[in-house]
């Protein structure tokens, strides 16, 4: 009798399949490079200086940084908002959905200012003429870039309404903003701005006029309509702990420039520019301590007295000469993370 190998008959283990991790690229839906920007004044003013991030589709952006950095102004410079009388774009590109901005004409900018590129403003009461009624500014959008049928645009308008949370719609609509609180309208504009369901929606802080509470709502809200939408969002704020639990990165800003950008645990967890550690350490931590909030001295100075060299060595506690004559540009340390700073230089 032929003997039979044990070991031939043995069954093999039996073992799990190695999951894949597999990385999901999305396209960019927006990418700003070298963008500078100047008032036209005696002498030129220098307001934005080599503006350089990018967007993914489905993406949110935080852009932070103290009051006077810059941020309104590039969120302006997108769609070219500024005044073209006393603004001048002197240098870079702003590539949306594949088309330069800086290159289209006005008829065309027009056709994506609210329908593909949608604004939420920092205060609704300036936001909303008080002259009008809540249904004829939140319907206006879609008349002009969607369909001219009212019934159909004051449908739309109640959908979103009673999606960002207002109810007894017909009473809201034909209300004036003075007869609502400052809640009621930044939820309207919200609305407002979803209204052609844009593929990008700027949030210029929305949340800074209002209450805690409110806050925290809106946030969860503008959260739950962007994964219904499928939108990116750059969300500006000067409060760096808010959009923590906002954001997928973060882009710090300091008196016209971008001084660092990465993704958001990481850039908090371990931040790489002085001015980004400056602002984390000046965040209250909510424990109960003896010890003085740390501060960061002076103020973000004018376009007009902007330093020769690194915009905020006049402030920086770790300071090198180098810092105060040459501009350091934005190194790139690793995938996702770079940082205006020569400290971060790689040494050859």
């Amino acid at each position: 009798m032929k003997k039979i190998n044990p070991i031939s008959k043995a069954k093999a283990p039996k073992t799990k399949p190695t999951k894949v991790k597999v990385e999901i690229i999305k396209p960019e839906i927006l990418s700003i490079q070298n963008l500078s920007v100047t008032i036209q004044a005696k002498p030129v003013l220098p307001v934005l200086q080599n503006i350089s991030f990018s967007m993914k589709e489905g993406e949110i952006l935080a852009l932070v940084g103290e009051s006077g950095s810059g941020k309104s102004l590039t969120a302006l410079s997108i769609t070219k908002l500024l005044p073209v009388k006393h603004f001048e774009y002197t240098t870079g590109s702003i590539i949306f959905n594949g088309t330069n901005i800086l290159h289209v004409d006005d008829e065309k900018l027009r056709g994506i200012r609210g329908k593909e590129i949608a604004y939420i403003f920092q205060d609704p009461f300036t936001s909303l003429n008080p002259l009008k009624k809540i249904k004829d500014q939140i319907i206006e959008s879609y008349r002009i870039h969607i369909s001219e049928n009212e019934r159909e645009a004051v449908d739309k308008a109640k959908y979103l309404l009673n999606k960002v949370g207002l109810t007894e719609l017909d009473e809201r609509l034909n209300s004036y903003p003075g007869q609502m609180s400052g809640g009621m309208l930044q939820r309207i504009c919200i609305a407002s701005a979803l209204m052609c369901d844009p593929k990008l929606l700027i949030a210029d802080e929305p949340t800074s006029a209002l209450d805690v509470t409110i806050q925290s709502q809106l946030v969860d809200l503008l959260l739950k309509i962007k994964e219904e939408n499928q939108m990116s969002i750059l969300f500006i704020s000067h409060d760096i702990s808010l959009v923590a639990s906002l954001a997928n990165r973060i882009a710090v800003m300091y008196a016209g420039q971008i001084v660092e950008i990465g993704e958001t645990d990481a850039l908090i967890d371990r931040p790489t520019h002085p001015y980004t550690e400056a602002l984390l350490r000046s965040i209250p931590s909510g424990v109960k301590s003896h010890q003085r909030l740390a501060v960061i001295d002076g103020i973000v100075p004018s376009p007009a007295d902007y330093p020769v060299g690194c915009h905020f060595s006049s402030r920086c506690p770790e300071v090198m000469e180098r810092c105060k004559i040459e501009k350091p540009p934005l190194y790139e340390l690793i995938k996702n993370r770079c940082s205006a700073c020569f400290l971060r230089e790689k040494k050859k």
